[in-house]
Order: structure tokens, then C-alpha cells, then sequence
């Protein structure tokens, strides 16, 4: 998908999320889990401490630029873009890992039941967060302006 035309890649996405609204909660996180493991990466393109400036779901797909924020992002609004939107209590949550200085950015879904983009491909519980991992920024929904959408 994201190699496709600007037009193409809001269709594609647009006809991924109707097909997400088919299938369970649990379903639909595994599938956008995967939908999102493919996308390209770029380096250092949204800055973590100022949501103010992050793209909407459309400008996210038009600008087609993902770094690991950027693609947390992608997931939540995929995910919120469904049926299942009242059920997900998203968060986009920043931790530090305190050995090797590197951030984290992932998508926490229901309650920290779901998190994805801790590790490419894979759905932890929140729980199994690495405790060295410090939490320096946690976006809510309401953060994210989901509500808009």
C-alpha cells in the first residue's frame, strides 16, 4: 500500500479499515498490527514532545512519512477509524530505555491489554513492558484530539 499513488493509499487504508469493521476487536489489532509492520521507516519525522504538530489520519497517510511515532500513530488512527473505536482507550505512550537511551513509541490499546510497536510485529501486554523502560510521555485520546475523527 505504501507505495501506491497519494489517492490510491487513502483508498486502500479506507477500504482496510471497512474490512477491520468484519471482524473482532482482537482481530482487527492483529490485522493492523500487520497492515502496519510493512510500512516504510523514516528517521526523526514527528517530534514526540509536540503533538500539537502531528498530522491527522489523512494528512498522516498523504505525507506517507513513518518514523516509530509516526507509525504508533498510524495504528491508533486505523484502529480509532472502526467500529471498534469505542472500545480501545488509546494511548500513544514514550518510554526511555534506560541502558541504551533508546525511546519507545507504542500504541496502547484497552487498557494496556494490547500494546504494539514495542518490538516490529509483535502484541505485548503492558505488563511486559521491560522495567528498566521509564515512562516520559503518555498521550490519551482526548491528547490526540481522536474525538474529531
Amino acid at each position: 500500500m505504501f507505495k501506491l499513488s497519494t489517492n490510491d493509499r487513502l483508498s486502500r487504508w479506507r477500504s482496510f479499515r471497512i474490512f477491520l469493521d468484519t471482524l473482532t476487536l482482537e482481530e482487527s489489532i492483529v490485522r493492523t498490527n500487520d497492515f502496519w509492520a510493512s510500512c516504510p521507516f523514516t528517521p526523526y519525522y514527528l517530534d514526540p514532545l509536540e503533538p500539537k504538530y502531528w498530522p491527522s489520519p489523512w494528512d498522516l497517510i498523504i505525507e506517507n512519512c513513518y518514523c516509530d511515532l509516526a507509525k504508533a500513530l498510524g495504528l491508533v488512527y486505523t484502529l480509532h477509524l472502526t467500529k471498534h473505536q469505542k472500545f480501545l482507550f488509546p494511548e500513544i505512550s514514550i518510554y526511555l530505555d534506560t541502558k541504551t537511551n533508546y525511546r519507545y513509541h507504542i500504541a496502547d490499546f484497552c487498557h494496556g491489554k494490547y500494546v504494539l510497536n514495542l518490538a516490529e510485529g509483535e502484541i505485548v501486554n503492558k505488563q511486559h513492558i521491560n522495567q528498566e523502560f521509564i515512562l516520559k510521555h503518555c498521550y490519551s485520546a482526548v491528547d490526540l484530539k481522536l474525538e474529531q475523527y
